[in-house]
């Protein structure tokens, strides 16, 4: 099997097309890990530009549909403008010919509702020229934003200019960059793997804080966990926290009800709790390998369903809190009137939503449903808000996925933020022949900016209210995302082009408001001008030691503005790493044949070799004191050597530092198998150890209270030569990231 992507003989688009493709912000090719230049065939860019609404339905409309595009309607300014207070630059303005800048007006409403009001003359730094667009002669100025108010406030703003026969207004979004975290540590474990002794199944909210301050206590600044968005846990289940149904909501399914206070006036509730049938559940659930989502779910769901009943009936200023709640969020309401529906309509069933309209059916309003949605959306807010920082805990690393399900509400409840008829995925690479269809519909990037951005501040607004550390997944898409159309598969898609920098400066004002530090998922094939506008955004990057580790340089130095792990949840074990496991499975689906399989042995072999012998030198040499010697409390060789591997990590430059705590008992089945269905149990195994389990491991204790030690210890040290290798030189990476 070859070890890249084979190249594909693919017609060239007209002229006409490519240049409509351009307007339109589809990428016409890309250059794949192969180094070879891919075209979009001309059957894919007409798809893919329909779905962003051109008006082209075959490569021969395009000559037509570059017309209409040269008769849109012409606008004084862009409606959405980003100035970023670091580097003020100018904007331009068209005004028609006969408009002197005397007559007119530039007023400034700030987003706190004061207004700044001048000339437009005073606020011009030159004469461009002139142009006819539309049959317009129109005249170009330079503006200078902010030459009377260079200190403009970061946030959402809006600008007007006045002037006869002209009104012009636009989204102004000043951008500071996103906070610096300081140098520190974090642990991770996802919610649904944490074990208790007295859980359901799966972990809750309160076991999640209570993990946070254990790891406070060790000196550690994070917990992550993964996505704790809603998902489909009913036939068909899809536990995916990758696609969830929304990113404007939490999971009800991490909520504990035995802590409600609904239990005092729900005896229905209490009677379940202690009813036989309940309890067996719960002890299956909790002694289970593998989350059984429906049952856990439906045992959750009876328990709350009791208890919401009880709060409308009995009413008090717990529902008036409840109420209160849902005012203030008021994508709730609908959220879970769409829920109800989508149950009454049946699983699979969605003529209902395509009516245009965000009214649900009134013979599809099912009360008791609806009720359950608002409450389990209230406790779960109120559960998850309790691991906050002030409760003595560490702070919260959450990851925000870059689609939603399909059949979520989002889709539904922004339609015009969404297209349709597309999936977002990446081309083919070294690692997926075939490319990856991940099966969500894209953010549309007409549609987004129409609205101004409401969804995307909205959902980052979401995810801040909890996060203190946020990853975005496949941060790349800030910039384009591949595109895969109607029924073609992931070798036959095109890259869509975004507005990044209005995306990251939406990033960059809902970070600063929460005070949280951002970290880009920038694994695999990412064009260096990404991580250029990252750095320059204040995002950190992802640094993965198994990417980064070879026989030349065992012990590779990772850079500073990033956040350091050994792997991801997408990758193998460190267990798994270190005994080839993770060849051999690939070996197994076919990913690789038996000759590349046993090179790649022979590189790991390599590498083990190397690591060993790096480390050797290191105790020698006395590089960073004894202690840089794996533990003598390491119940086996490979786990002195993670230790070893995690120590060196925390001396190096990195602003964070993950460490996936099932590395520490050496675990060697990962959370997600990328390219795997059912059968590969994604997303449902639980930890083999208990929360009081870990909290007792001497050997998990030594390795993170090493891990803290030593970052603080380097925490202002000169950046190090390993192997007279310069720190920060990087190799390439891996393929696209994966799902």
């Amino acid at each position: 099997m070859s070890a890249t992507p084979e190249r594909r003989e693919t017609p060239r688009p007209s002229t006409e097309l490519a240049t409509l493709a351009e307007a339109w912000g589809v990428v016409t090719s890309y250059e794949g890990v192969d180094g070879a230049e891919h075209e979009a065939s001309p059957e894919t860019l007409v798809a893919v530009l329909g779905a962003l609404g051109a008006p082209i339905d075959s490569p021969g409309g395009a000559t037509e549909a570059l017309r209409s595009q040269a008769a849109t309607e012409w606008r004084a300014l862009e409606p959405v403008l980003v100035h970023d207070v670091r580097h003020p630059k100018d904007l331009v303005i068209e005004l028609p010919a006969h408009v002197h800048p005397s007559d007119g007006w530039q007023v400034l409403e700030l987003e706190d509702g004061s207004v700044q009001r001048e000339r437009l003359s005073s606020a011009i730094a030159r004469p461009i020229g002139t142009l006819t667009r539309d049959g317009r002669r129109l005249s170009t100025y330079q503006l200078r934003l902010g030459a009377s108010t260079p200190d403009l406030p970061t946030g959402y703003h809006r600008l007007r200019f006045e002037a006869p026969g002209v009104e012009a207004e636009s989204l102004l979004m000043v951008a500071p960059r996103c906070p610096q975290p300081t140098r520190g540590w974090g642990a991770f474990l996802p919610l649904h793997a944490l074990r208790t002794d007295a859980d359901a199944g799966v972990g809750r909210y309160g076991d999640l804080a209570a993990l946070a301050r254990w790891v406070k206590g060790l000196g550690g600044q994070l917990v992550g966990t993964l996505p704790l968005y809603p998902a489909h846990l009913h036939e068909p289940v899809d536990p995916s926290p990758y696609l969830p149904v929304t990113k404007l909501a939490w999971n009800e399914l991490y909520v504990d009800p035995t802590s409600l206070p609904e239990l005092e006036i729900a005896p229905a509730a209490v009677a379940l709790l202690e009813s036989d049938d309940i309890r067996r559940a719960m002890t299956a659930a909790r002694q289970s390998v593998l989350v059984d989502y429906p049952a856990v779910m439906a045992t959750t769901r009876s328990v709350l369903t009791a208890l919401a009943e009880a709060l409308f009936e009995h009413g008090g200023a717990r529902r008036q809190a409840l109420e209160d709640w849902v005012g203030a969020h008021p994508e709730i309401a609908p959220y879970a009137r769409f829920r109800a529906a989508d149950e009454v309509a049946g699983a699979g069933e969605t003529s209902w939503r395509s009516a245009g309209t965000r009214e649900v059916p009134s013979e599809l309003v099912d009360t008791a449903a609806e009720r359950y949605y608002l409450y389990a959306q209230w406790v779960a807010a109120t559960q998850l808000a309790a691991t906050g920082v002030a409760q003595g805990t560490a702070g919260l690393y959450l990851d925000m996925p870059i689609g939603v399900h399909p059949s979520g509400f989002d889709p539904w409840w922004e339609p015009e933020s969404f297209a349709a008829s597309v999936r977002g995925g990446a081309p083919p690479d070294s690692f997926f022949e075939a490319g990856q269809d991940w099966g969500f519909p894209p953010l549309h990037p007409i549609g987004i900016r129409s609205s101004e951005y409401r969804y995307v501040i909205a959902m980052l607004r979401h995810a801040f209210s909890r996060a203190d550390a946020l990853r975005i997944d496949h941060v790349m898409g800030l910039h384009r995302l591949y595109w895969i159309p109607g029924e073609l598969d992931a070798r036959h898609g095109a890259y869509v082009r975004y507005r990044d920098e209005e995306l990251r400066a939406v990033v960059a004002i809902e970070a600063a408001r929460k005070g949280a530090a951002v970290i880009g998922e920038d694994l695999g094939t990412v064009d260096e001008a990404v991580r250029a506008d990252m750095t320059a955004d204040g995002m950190l990057r992802s640094w993965v030691f198994q990417f980064e580790a070879s026989a030349e340089d065992p012990l590779p130095a990772e850079p500073e503005r990033a956040m350091a792990s050994f792997g991801t949840h997408d990758l193998p074990r460190f267990a798994a790493f270190w005994n080839g496991l993770d060849i051999d499975e690939r070996a197994s689906r076919g990913l690789v044949d038996a000759e590349d399989a046993a090179r790649e042995h022979e590189g790991r072999t390599a590498l083990r070799t190397a690591l060993l012998e790096s480390l050797a030198h290191r105790q020698a040499d006395g590089d960073g004191a004894p202690e840089a010697a794996p533990p003598a409390a390491a119940p086996s060789e490979e786990l002195g050597v993670l230790c070893a591997c995690l120590e060196h990590m925390a001396e190096g430059d990195a602003r964070l530092m993950l460490v996936d705590l099932e590395d520490l008992w050496g675990e060697r089945r990962p959370q997600n198998r990328p390219g795997t269905g059912a059968e590969a149990s994604n997303w449902r195994r639980r930890s083999e150890k208990s929360l009081a389990e870990i909290e007792s491991d001497p050997f998990v204790a030594e390795v993170l209270g090493a891990v803290g030690e030593r970052r603080r210890r380097h925490a202002s040290h000169q950046p190090r030569l390993v192997f007279g290798k310069v720190p920060g030189v990087r190799r390439p990476g891996a393929g696209e990231a994966q799902r």
